[in-house]
C-alpha cells in the first residue's frame, strides 16, 4: 500500500508593515515558511497647524475615529507631545478593527470623575466598533447620530469616504493626519525570492501597489506573469480584492479575511493550505 505524499509546506510573502508584520511573522514561522517584505512603511508627519486637542477632548459633542492600529499608535505619540499620558475624551470613541481597539485600550481612560468616596474613577471608556472592519460598516453604526463633531485620526492621503459621508449628514468633520505612507523598494534578488511563494498577503491597496511596483521594476515580465497566475492572495476587504482583479488577478485566487487581526489572517491561510 503506497503512502500518501507529505503535504507541501506553504510559503508566504508577508508584506504587513511594522509592528504587525513582525508579530505575524512570529505566528507564521512555526507552521509555514514566511518571508517578511513590507512594501510600505509609515512615517510621522508634523501637523501644519497646532490642533486644539485639549478643547476637543473636553467637548462631549465630539467623537473620535480611529481606522487602524497605526492611527492609535501615532495618536498616542501626539498626546505625549501635548503632555498627556492618557486619552480621556468627554465624547465617544470609535475604532475600526479589534487590533485598533486593543491598541487604544492601552492608553484610553474615562475622564476623572470623583466618586462618593472621593476617589478618582480610572475605568476604561467604552470603544464602539463596527460589525465588519471597514469604513462602509463603520458608517452604519447608529451611535454616530449621538455626536455632532468628529475627529478622524488618519494617514495622509487615506480614503475620504468617512469624511464625505459625515459631512453630507451635516456633521462637523476634522481630519487629523499624523503620518504618511512611503513605499519600500527591494533588489532584484530579493524580489526574485517572491517567486517561490504560494501565497501573498496584501492588507491594503497601498501595499498591493508596492508589490506590483517592485515586481515591475525588479523582475521580468515572464516571471511576473508566472507569479500572478499561480499564487493565492489573502486580503482584508472587497476593495483590495477588486483592485487585484483590475490588475489581472483571477478572482478564484483571492481570499478575504473575516477580520483584520493576525489570527484571522492565519485562519484564512490555513484554509488555503488544506
Amino acid at each position: 500500500m503506497s503512502q500518501a505524499k507529505p503535504q507541501k509546506t506553504l510559503t508566504i510573502l508577508n508584506t504587513r508593515p511594522s509592528p504587525m508584520g513582525e508579530e505575524l511573522q512570529r505566528l507564521l514561522t512555526p507552521q509555514f515558511i514566511s518571508h517578511h517584505f513590507p512594501t510600505v512603511t509609515n512615517k510621522a508627519i508634523e501637523l501644519p497647524n497646532k490642533a486644539p486637542l485639549k478643547q476637543w477632548l473636553q467637548d462631549s459633542s465630539f467623537a473620535w475615529i480611529f481606522v487602524s492600529r497605526p492611527t492609535a499608535m501615532y495618536f498616542r505619540q501626539l498626546l505625549q507631545q501635548y503632555g498627556l499620558d492618557n486619552f480621556s475624551p468627554a465624547g465617544g470613541v470609535f475604532a475600526i478593527g479589534e487590533s485598533t481597539k486593543s491598541e487604544l485600550k492601552q492608553f484610553i481612560r474615562t475622564p476623572n470623575v470623583p466618586t462618593q468616596s472621593n476617589q478618582e474613577n480610572h475605568s476604561t471608556l467604552q470603544i464602539m466598533t463596527p460589525e465588519l472592519s471597514n469604513s462602509e460598516s463603520f458608517l452604519t453604526i447608529k451611535q454616530l447620530d449621538d455626536y455632532q463633531s468628529f475627529v478622524q485620526v488618519k494617514g495622509k492621503g487615506g480614503r475620504e469616504l468617512i469624511g464625505q459621508s459625515l459631512t453630507q449628514r451635516g456633521k462637523q468633520y476634522f481630519p487629523l493626519e499624523l503620518y504618511q505612507r512611503e513605499m519600500l523598494q527591494y533588489s532584484s534578488s530579493q524580489v526574485d525570492s517572491w517567486l517561490e511563494c504560494d501565497c501573498i498577503l496584501a492588507t491594503s491597496i497601498d501595499i498591493a501597489k508596492g508589490i506590483f511596483t517592485n515586481l515591475s521594476q525588479q523582475s521580468s515580465r515572464k516571471n511576473i506573469q508566472l507569479l500572478l497566475h499561480k499564487i493565492k492572495w489573502v486580503v482584508l476587504s472587497e476593495r483590495i480584492k477588486q483592485f487585484l482583479i483590475d490588475n489581472k488577478i483571477k478572482e478564484e485566487h483571492i481570499f478575504i479575511c473575516e477580520e483584520s487581526d493576525n489570527s484571522s489572517i492565519i485562519n484564512t491561510i490555513n484554509l488555503i493550505s488544506k
